[in-house]
This record gives structure tokens, C-alpha cells and sequence, in this order.
């Protein structure tokens, strides 16, 4: 394992390449520090039943960031294929995704307590809503600079190298939401952590700033929207590995609506208090750390495929694990693996999309990936009605038999694209 860390490390790369690369990871690390201070798995449907929302209000945070984040890239991604220099309309779009969590602070700490629960849950889903659709302007865009600056043979390691960083700064950051959840009065303790969360984004976004985009890239003049809509059904039909792809996709999504309830489903069982959801997110981020090394040597050396079918292997786990916990620390084990699960996600589910594409296909695969399977999210709201009326191990069993089938369909369905050609 030694000799494997050795070999990814970015030494070989050229000294822009080896700039930005470090400078992803920096950014990577921090805006998953902010990150960890609202993390949806954890923080948020505390806080959710903090104003008074249901399970179908917790299964609600996937469903809005997912489609929010996701179905609107197609209409976006035309714009970074007409653009030489991506810089520019990554940093522009990047304001727009952080600016909703410093209202959402204000709004907390000001009004969200005098409020009864319809209100209150209407203006975070809003501002959450905003937040998502800014990220769906910037990820395309944002995600194809990443692909233009970093050598192929580095991505995998790139995306382990942030998740590294961010698990390394996401443990401090759980152990800073668990101090403030335990020793601040509602809701000023989630004020806090919002506003603390947009400050360090903004940190994030000035690291950004220091990117070098030297080359242009010869801009698609002729491929607009409407192009982009159009060719989907062509696209569908001629790319049956990205096909096969899509329906893999569409399980794992489904799959993972387990993700949502493991954080209520534990406060309900054990009776537990605010804090709680600190040490929860801080057993995600220590996660993190351990599975990203592994996964990005994985991801380089094997392909983001094999990354893929242990992501599904690892739901699985997590929700038998949330079957069988008899305390809350046995049950800390559904959150390690939980958070593998995602990390895997981060690292391998849009790095192998861009592999079965050429250079300028890059922007329109990635939102067609988004928002052909980010629908299937829906299932959330589905599994808080089950939830709410047949208690939360049937939505566990759903998602695990779901991710059985995922693994099934990736390890038989799915080639790995670098082992032919297109």
C-alpha cells in the first residue's frame, strides 16, 4: 500500500497542473469543512424537526437538493461548451451557489422560532431550492475546468486527495457542530452554523480565484440548448455502455434514500439529544479519511466502475446494520459506512461519465447524467410516507434490495470504458 501512495502522488505533474492541483484540494478540503457544519445527512433534518417538519419533510432535503442541483444542468451546460476560458463563469456561478446559506443564517437567528412549522419549513426549503439550482448553474461548468486542468490519470486521485482533506477538516467540524447543537439555545445554534458554513465557503471560493486556466478550449459554437435536447434520444440510443450506465445510476440514487432517515431513524430509537448529530457528522468525516486514499487508487488504477459496485455493497451493509444496532454506538458503524458509500459517489460517478465521452461531449454527458437519473430522488418522499406509516426498517429494506441490484447491474451490464474503445 505504501508504494501505491508513493506512486499517486502529483510530483509528476507539471508545475500549472501541480499549482492547481493543490489548490482543488485545498478548496476541496474547506468547502466540505463548510459543508460538514450543514451536513444534510446529519445537521439538517435535526434541524428540520427542530421546526416542526415530518419524515416526509426529512425526505424532502435529498429530493429538493438532488433535483434542485441536478435536473437544471442540461439547460446550463451549452454555456460552458461556447466558452474558451471556463474561469470566469465557474466563479460567477460559484457566488450564486453559497449566497442562500447566509440568508438562511439570517432568517434563522432573526424569525424561523416565532414561526409555526408550514412557514418555517417553506422559507428553508426555498433558500435550500436556491442554493441547489446555484450549484446546478456551477457544477458543469466548475466540473469541466476540473476535467480540462487535471490529466486523466490524476482525477481519481484529485477527488481522493479533497475527500482526504475534507474529512481531515470535517472532523473538526462535527466536533465544532456538536459543542455549538450542546451549549447554544435553538435556533441560534443553527444560526451559527450557517453563517459559519458561508464564511468558509467564501474561503473556498477565493482559493478558486487562484486557479490557472492557461489553454483555451476550442469553443462549440453550433451545440445550443435546443441542440443539447435533441440529442439525447441519439445519444441514448448509440452509447448503450452510458445507457447501461444511467439505469446503474438511477438504482444507487434510489438506493441511497436510506441516507436521509439513518440520522432521525437513530434520534427516535435512542432517544438521543441535539448533539448528537455533531458526533454522527464527525464519524462520516473520520470515514472519509480512511476510504479516500483506497478509493482513488482503486478509481486510477482499476477504474471508477469497481469504485461503483463497492458503493453499492456498502448500502447494503449500512442498512443492516440499521436493522440490527442494539445501541447507539454499534450504530455508528451505519454512519461510517453511510458516509464510504457517499465518498465513493464524489469520487467515481461523474469522473467515469467524462471517460465515456470526448473533450467536448464533457459538459452535455455530465447534465444529461444529472438529469436523467436525479429524478429517481423522488423515491425520498415516497420513503417518508413509509416511513411515517410502516416505521423505517421497510425503507431500509427497500433501499438495500435496491443497491442489490445496482451491484448486480454495474458488475454485469456496465464495461469499464478504458478497456475499449468507444
Amino acid at each position: 500500500m505504501l508504494k501505491q501512495i508513493v506512486r499517486v502522488a502529483p510530483s509528476s505533474l507539471n508545475p500549472p497542473s501541480r499549482r492547481n492541483f493543490t489548490l482543488n484540494v485545498i478548496d476541496g478540503g474547506v468547502f466540505a469543512l463548510g459543508m460538514s457544519l450543514i451536513s444534510h445527512q446529519t445537521i439538517l433534518p435535526v434541524f428540520i424537526k427542530n421546526i416542526g417538519g415530518t419524515n416526509i419533510a426529512v425526505g424532502l432535503i435529498p429530493v429538493v437538493w438532488m433535483l434542485g442541483f441536478n435536473f437544471p444542468q442540461i439547460f446550463f451546460a451549452h454555456m460552458a461548451q461556447r466558452v474558451e476560458y471556463k474561469k470566469k463563469l465557474m466563479l460567477e456561478t460559484g457566488l450564486i451557489q453559497r449566497l442562500p446559506y447566509l440568508i438562511l443564517a439570517i432568517v434563522t437567528f432573526l424569525v424561523i422560532a416565532d414561526m409555526s412549522a408550514t412557514p418555517a419549513l417553506f422559507i428553508f426549503f426555498f433558500m435550500f431550492t436556491v442554493a441547489a439550482l446555484g450549484g446546478s448553474v456551477h457544477l458543469p461548468v466548475w466540473f469541466d475546468i476540473i476535467s480540462k486542468i487535471t490529466p486523466v490519470t490524476a482525477r481519481g486521485r484529485l477527488f481522493a486527495y479533497r475527500s482526504i482533506a475534507g474529512g481531515i477538516l470535517g472532523v473538526g467540524g462535527g466536533w465544532l457542530a456538536m459543542v455549538i447543537l450542546r451549549t447554544i439555545a435553538y435556533p441560534a445554534n443553527f444560526a451559527l452554523l450557517f453563517i459559519l458554513a458561508f464564511g468558509i465557503m467564501m474561503i473556498s471560493f477565493y482559493v478558486l480565484t487562484r486557479l490557472q486556466e492557461e489553454n483555451p478550449t476550442k469553443p462549440s459554437s453550433t451545440q445550443h440548448l435546443l441542440q443539447n435536447i435533441r440529442n439525447i434520444p441519439a445519444i441514448l440510443k448509440h452509447e448503450i455502455n452510458f445507457r447501461n450506465f444511467l439505469i446503474a445510476d438511477a438504482l444507487v440514487i434510489t438506493a441511497s434514500t436510506a441516507n436521509a432517515f439513518f440520522t432521525v431513524h437513530a434520534f427516535d430509537t435512542f432517544r438521543l439529544d441535539d448533539s448528537y448529530a455533531g458526533l454522527f457528522t464527525m464519524v462520516m468525516m473520520i470515514s472519509t479519511i480512511l476510504s479516500s486514499m483506497l478509493l482513488g487508487v482503486i478509481a486510477d488504477t482499476f477504474g471508477h466502475r469497481l469504485n461503483l459496485i463497492i458503493a453499492a455493497i456498502g448500502t447494503i451493509i449500512a442498512c443492516a446494520f440499521a436493522l440490527t444496532a442494539p445501541n447507539v454506538y454499534v450504530y455508528l458503524i451505519v454512519f461510517f459506512i453511510s458516509a464510504f458509500t457517499i465518498n465513493v459517489v464524489v469520487i467515481s460517478r461523474l469522473s467515469i461519465v467524462v471517460e465515456m465521452c470526448t473533450e467536448s461531449e464533457r459538459p452535455t454527458f455530465i447534465a444529461l447524467t444529472n438529469m436523467l437519473t436525479s429524478p429517481f430522488v423522488l423515491s425520498g418522499v415516497a420513503a417518508g410516507w413509509v416511513a411515517n406509516e410502516f416505521g423505517y426498517d421497510v425503507v431500509f429494506f427497500a433501499s438495500g434490495f435496491c443497491a442489490i441490484i445496482a451491484a448486480t447491474w454495474l458488475a454485469f451490464k456496465v464495461r469499464e470504458p478504458r478497456r475499449f474503445i468507444r
